[in-house]
């Protein structure tokens, strides 16, 4: 049942890479937002 061979990893495979890159981008994206709404803050109370 568990038995992975070389055509089920090829539909696997490229499956597991679209969500790990997917996770991966949207980690940096939140620390890229947070780093920008602390600048736009930053700026607000130096008015």
């Amino acid at each position: 049942m568990l038995d992975i061979d070389k055509y089920s990893l090829m539909s696997f495979a490229p499956s597991i890479m679209i969500v790990a890159s997917m996770l991966v981008i949207t980690f940096f994206g939140i620390r890229f937002m947070k780093r920008e709404m602390a600048k736009d803050a930053a700026k607000a109370q130096q008015k």
